[in-house]
């Protein structure tokens, strides 16, 4: 039987995440929500128009699972379906000490009552494991997506200068090194960032607007993007700025 000191511990760790991540939605335009992995039930989730659509946080909740099948687009089902299962696959052959470090991440199709799509990039981290160390609440967040397709499965360890692509055609993590930005385009995006014009980087650096355009066209052919708001998303998405 469970002791009364572990039952009240379990409840003010279950309390303290819950609060960290309600405060965490106030400080980002993104929804994020946790999910309990053991359960299959949503526990929390943002006030927030990605998934809302004219429902309540509490109803969306009340969904579960079935959530995702009715927002997403029919024809991602399988990439959502793929994506998990080989994320799960390969969080069980981490050591248990390296299975909070990984977030894994794709994107798919919300899709509204009136069939409107939007992709979006979905990311997910374990956020805390049994005490046989399975996954067990995890914390996910959509956000734009920062390419035009579904699909790019990936996984990235905290502060690993590496990233896992999954092909679907050979079901494998294939290892790339991350985009490499120099400090003049680290330097350029965060003015960007802050919402200066291209003529106005030119004049802070001292630089002609040609020689920040060919920067900017560098950054967008590195992170394969078409715009340099996408670039911004990439960039900060993977800790890059």
């Amino acid at each position: 039987m469970q002791n009364s000191n572990s039952k009240h511990s379990e409840e003010a760790s279950h309390t303290a995440y819950m609060e960290i991540a309600k405060a965490f939605d106030q400080l980002t335009y993104k929804s994020i929500y946790i999910f309990d992995s053991i359960q299959k039930k949503i526990e929390y989730i943002s006030n927030h128009r990605f998934f809302l659509h004219n429902r309540t946080s509490e109803e969306i909740i009340g969904m579960g699972e079935q959530l995702f099948s009715t927002f997403i687009k029919a024809e991602d089902h399988s990439i959502v379906n793929q994506a998990n299962q080989a994320g799960s696959a390969f969080y069980a052959t981490l050591p248990e000490s390296e299975r909070k470090s990984y977030t894994l991440a794709y994107n798919f199709h919300l899709v509204d009552e009136s069939q409107n799509t939007l992709l979006v990039n979905h990311r997910l981290t374990p956020l805390l494991l049994t005490n046989k160390g399975k996954i067990w609440k995890i914390l996910g967040m959509i956000s734009l997506a920062t390419s035009n397709l579904p699909g790019n499965i990936t996984l990235t360890k905290d502060g690993d200068t590496t990233i896992l692509k999954y092909d679907i055609e050979t079901d494998q993590w294939i290892c790339h090194s991350k985009i490499a930005l120099s400090e003049r385009e680290i330097q350029i995006l965060r003015f960007y960032a802050q919402g200066l014009t291209i003529n106005e980087i030119a004049s802070v650096l001292n630089l002609s607007a040609d020689t920040i355009k060919f920067h900017r066209r560098n950054l967008l052919l590195k992170m394969e993007v078409n715009t340099i708001n996408k670039a911004l998303a990439y960039a900060t998405a993977y800790k890059l700025i």
